[in-house]
């Protein structure tokens, strides 16, 4: 039965690229995603799978295939390749394609054959730098999988201080070396081969006639991994999951069966209940939320998890819930706006059949997973979703949740307070800085996901991001934000031009969480970059605002702080007209120079 839903994935796979493929060649897609593709293998049997994925995932993409094994070629002359209009280069490399006489060396016992291999990763590796250094877009290379048709193989007896010796003294090298260059992502493909099994992946006929190694089931595995790294490159992951608790969370039914009867705890079926919450904790670190929508008495379900030992997930790890009798398709919208994120955010995860098809249709931005009946299922099936997948983790996404916490000890506190005593009585503390390498990961995250207070929606990826932190001509800043109840993290970004012979910045970039907006951060946002500017000999700023149908709370910011209309999209403001810093709010700025300004935030 697995077969037969893998073979109809591959048809529609394919069927999705040939349809996509006609469009393009009619001229009605623009694409959106170029990318370059080379390996030191035949590599086009896996573009229909590569674009299969993107596509369904909502991008266009225009896929030019280098020549083939010229991997360092095109490392050292990409624009001869691929021109300069590509957003992402993916280089595919096998070992033995790449050191097949290192390989034999070794199993003749050659004494310096590792010396010799290591030297060809450290050549691949300088290779990929030289890319790095002139190519500005993502780069995504692959960590190889084991190797296929030599006379060694897997299961030889003397594979462990054999050719698996020379394998992982190869990729530890690899991985060390691309692992210090920023911008470079890596594929596990060695990862994939070994979930799907050395002899699956490998098809002698089509290598021996093709000089392409992989049967077509590894492909497609091959081309939504591949897809999911190049997706999450442009997209924002979802950010909360809302679960079911009865046979989701817990095996049993808490209101029929009581808390001594539910399942959860070390022996099965508790046991995969155990690992499925697990894996929500571990989500959950990544800055993935939680939420329950679950049909039940509130103060059962809470006594599960105050009181049941088996329990992994405590009370503290919920971030919002409604339990409660009302359609679930109502109580996720109550979530939604008491975690103030988009229903396109959530993923709603139940054990029935009629709970999800009743979401499907009364909300079919949130996605929907359906919980496999076998409990022994629910941990591999929740594993294999794609919509929490990130390539880099913050310090914010770690503490996003403890953060949700603190917003809602705040809004409490803001109920007890007229608006202005509330700014007051806050203690908000406002740190403007020059982005560093460090930032540039939650700076795309918020670059890409930001809606509501964004000026003009630009996306850029982590790589774009980078160029422009680099450039002399532009200054990519964050914001940090910090009040007496604890830290907001990095929640604006500013990207501005610099054009000195007009002595004028152009702010093409300018957003805020929603969580840090009505308490003054958006004045001091610009008060901060006003001095910014001021230093740098400009006196004008021209700022974009790009109206779309989510970002109406950004609509008035520029008008309300002194801004006149230029001309189509752009607004003007002398500088020294831009409004002070409030003084409820504690500033510190951080310049491209590294040097501190302003008086410095309270611990």
């Amino acid at each position: 039965m697995k077969e037969a839903a893998q073979k109809s994935s591959i048809t529609q796979a394919r069927a999705v690229w040939r349809a996509y493929s006609e469009k393009c060649t009619r001229q009605e897609i623009s694409p959106d995603l170029r990318l370059g593709v080379a390996a030191s293998f035949t590599v086009d049997t896996l573009i229909p799978h590569l674009g299969a994925y993107l596509v369904s995932a909502g991008l266009h993409p225009e896929i030019k295939i280098g020549p083939f094994n010229q991997i360092f070629q095109i490392c050292l002359d990409h624009r001869r390749h691929f021109g300069d209009s590509r957003d992402a280069i993916v280089l595919l490399w096998r070992i033995e394609d790449i050191m097949l006489d290192e390989i034999g060396a070794f199993l003749r016992g050659a004494p310096q054959a590792v010396e010799h291999a290591q030297a060809k990763v450290g050549l691949l590796g300088q290779a990929i730098m030289n890319l790095r250094a002139t190519y500005a877009g993502s780069i995504v290379v692959n960590i190889p999988p084991f190797p296929s048709a030599l006379p060694a193989h897997a299961l030889d007896l003397t594979n462990p201080l054999g050719l698996g010796s020379l394998y992982r003294i190869v990729t530890s090298a690899f991985v060390e070396l691309t692992a210090r260059l920023e911008g470079v992502r890596l594929m596990d493909l060695d990862g994939l081969q070994r979930e799907f099994g050395l002899a699956a992946s490998f098809d002698s006929r089509q290598w021996y006639l093709y000089r392409q190694p992989f049967t077509e089931r590894f492909l497609f595995e091959m081309g939504t991994l591949l897809g999911r790294i190049l997706a999450a490159l442009r997209r924002s992951p979802r950010k909360c999951i809302v679960l079911d608790c009865d046979n989701t969370l817990w095996g049993g039914i808490i209101g029929e069966d009581g808390i001594e009867e539910v399942q959860i705890g070390d022996e099965f079926p508790g046991s995969a209940y155990r690992d499925f919450q697990k894996l929500l904790l571990h989500w959950r670190q990544q800055g993935v939320l939680l939420a329950l929508a679950s049909k039940n008495n509130e103060t059962d379900v809470w006594e599960v998890f105050d009181k049941h030992t088996g329990m992994v997930l405590k009370r503290e790890h919920i971030s919002a819930w409604q339990i409660n009798w009302n359609p679930k398709s109502d109580n996720i919208e109550a979530i939604a706006q008491r975690l103030n994120i988009g229903l396109d955010s959530l993923v709603f995860v139940d054990d029935n059949p009629m709970e999800i098809d009743q979401m499907r249709v009364a909300r079919p931005e949130v996605h929907s997973v359906l919980l496999p009946e076998e409990p022994a299922d629910i941990a591999g099936t929740l594993r294999s979703l794609a919509h929490f997948d990130r390539l880099d983790i913050t310090e914010e996404d770690r503490q996003r949740a403890d953060m949700m916490r603190a917003e809602q000890h705040r809004a409490s506190f803001a109920g007890q307070l007229d608006k202005a005593e509330f700014q007051r009585s806050l203690g908000l503390r406002v740190h403007l800085f020059a982005a560093q390498g460090q930032d540039l990961g939650r700076i795309a995250q918020l670059i890409n996901k930001t809606n509501q207070f964004n000026l003009s929606t630009l996306r850029r990826t982590v790589d774009e991001v980078r160029t422009l932190a680099a450039s002399s001509k532009h200054r990519v800043y964050g914001l940090h934000v910090a009040d007496k109840f604890g830290e907001y993290g990095l929640t604006g970004v500013v990207v501005v031009e610099r054009v000195p012979e007009k002595r004028r910045w152009l702010i093409d970039t300018l957003l805020l969480s929603c969580r840090v907006l009505g308490r003054g951060v958006e004045t001091v946002l610009l008060a901060a970059l006003a001095q910014e500017a001021t230093e740098d000999g400009a006196e004008e700023f021209f700022a974009a605002f790009i109206p779309t149908a989510k970002n109406a709370p950004a609509a008035a910011f520029l008008p309300d702080h002194g801004f006149q209309v230029a001309e189509e999209h752009w607004w003007r403001i002398e500088i020294p007209r831009v409004p002070e810093t409030p003084s409820h709010v504690t500033l510190q700025r951080t310049s491209t120079l590294g040097a501190v300004q302003g008086a410095p935030a309270a611990d």
